[in-house]
């Protein structure tokens, strides 16, 4: 077993795997549910089957791995490169799949009439998860439990804790959590493109380690040692007069047992302070274009909303995106103004879970009602539509994914935030030009003592 060394902070306290009192948490999925798991269920909750007019596939956990992927390499090949677009969504067919459509991009048919457009291929639901994320995943089914709060999860580890959500907050703590590595370390690029064609570029080292995730652990070691579900460090590398900034962040599972700790280096003072104010919609990542609980399109405490879960429909989502990811791409040829090249987008039609988040009467937010459409085979959320207060769409999100071979499993990529009232988009965390370079995941792995407050100050100034 790995030797790790405890990090003691009392914010990060979770509630131990014994602890649960009758009237503090939500009730659990029955076993004769759960037994659908790895039956009617995929093993990580998704309807096993696929629909009935055959244009989304049956889950097929068999995946092969292309010849030319070379072992431990992070720079993945197409595993269809001879599939093409079964036919492409213009303003001039949108009535035609408009009702598997997100209000957010049907208005980017209406926000660039001229040049955006969906090339939609064959839907691939191909491959699984390792078998420490299934095993984990079915065992969470039952003994998974969220806080009465919503805003906390107890008993969860090694998969997505809700795999048959019952609550919209259930597929919230869901989000992105199929399977993580336990150990990744990053160089991603971001670009944010203005409605004039200008550019802003951005690059940083993200490394991350997930104790939740640590399969030569527990859940009793989890809990009983009071670990963090995901310990962040970013480092920014540029824009130049971001050069050494860098942020540090301990990701609780429970939010009313232990808050989020984080801690931002700022270069031109040399001091690392705490950062209690990273959350919520608080402006953060390059060119403060983000509210801060929009990375990874949502995270943090779900205090601040009313969580709905409206059911599964199916949608046009990004899916298998390997030719956006092609190192060969240039960011010129990528990245045009107003959105991306839709040569290198592919767009598939899978079964979502559509949650709507709407702002409690007595909270303040720069977004009065988020609908995430989240893919029922990841737990990606990979098309987001984002409201102001008066119920006006603000921006849209589309959230590019892959089957990672080395996890294995489906892994979220690169981000584009779509603000309609400015008419830029976000391009965030791409992988095009730095996945060769980087390390296979879970090798060279950070321990836990690492990511304290100290070492940000060491990044910043060597």
């Amino acid at each position: 077993m790995k030797t790790i060394k405890i990090i003691k902070n009392s914010s990060l306290v979770l509630l131990t795997a014994g602890s649960i009192t009758a009237g503090t948490v939500m009730a659990k999925v029955s076993p004769e549910e759960a037994a659908q798991l790895g039956k009617t269920l995929t093993p990580t909750g998704a309807i096993k089957a696929g629909n009935k007019e055959g244009t989304i596939p049956a889950w097929n956990p068999a995946f092969k791995v292309p010849s030319s992927y070379k072992k431990n390499s992070n720079v993945f090949p197409d595993p269809y490169p001879e599939d093409k677009p079964l036919f492409t969504i213009t303003p001039d067919n949108l009535n035609q799949y408009r009702d598997k459509l997100s209000p957010g991009q049907i208005k980017m048919f209406e926000a660039y009439p001229d040049t955006f457009r969906m090339p939609v291929y064959t839907s691939r639901r191909n491959g699984s998860y390792s078998d420490f994320i299934e095993k984990n995943t079915r065992l969470n089914a039952t003994r998974s439990v969220l806080d009465k709060s919503g805003d906390g999860v107890i008993n969860a580890y090694g998969g997505a804790p809700f795999p048959i959500p019952k609550r919209g907050e259930e597929v919230i703590w869901n989000l992105n959590q199929a399977g993580v590595p336990y150990y990744l370390s990053e160089e991603r690029d971001s670009m944010l493109v203005y409605n004039d064609g200008s550019q802003l570029f951005g690059k940083q080292v993200v490394t991350t380690l997930s104790p939740y995730f640590d399969e030569d652990s527990s859940i009793d070691e989890f809990y009983n040692k009071r670990y963090s579900k995901v310990l962040y460090l970013s480092e920014r590398r540029a824009p130049a007069r971001e050069k050494g900034e860098g942020v540090l962040v301990h990701e609780p599972i429970n939010y009313v047992s232990g808050k989020r700790a984080a801690w931002t280096y700022t270069p031109g003072v040399r001091k690392v302070r705490r950062a209690p104010n990273i959350k919520f919609d608080v402006l953060t990542e390059l060119g403060d274009f983000m509210p801060s609980d929009s990375t990874g399109v949502f995270t943090g405490s779900t205090e601040k909303y009313n969580w709905k879960l409206a059911g599964r429909k199916e949608l046009y989502i990004p899916y298998n995106a390997y030719r956006f990811e092609d190192p060969d791409v240039e960011f010129e040829d990528l990245l045009h103004t107003g959105h991306v090249n839709p040569d290198y987008m592919r767009y598939e039609l899978h079964r979502v879970w559509v949650v709507e988040a709407t702002l409690k009467d007595d909270q303040r937010h720069v977004y009065g009602k988020r609908v995430l459409y989240v893919d029922e085979d990841s737990w990606t959320p990979s098309v987001s539509d984002f409201y102001n207060s008066s119920g006006e769409l603000l921006r849209m999100s589309l959230l590019n994914s892959i089957y990672r071979y080395d996890l294995p499993g489906i892994m979220t990529r690169s981000t584009l935030f779509h603000d309609f009232e400015r008419g830029a988009y976000l391009a965030h965390e791409m992988t095009n030009r730095t996945s060769a370079n980087n390390p296979p995941i879970n090798t060279n792995v950070k321990k836990m003592s690492y990511f304290k407050p100290r070492t940000l100050r060491k990044l910043g100034i060597r």
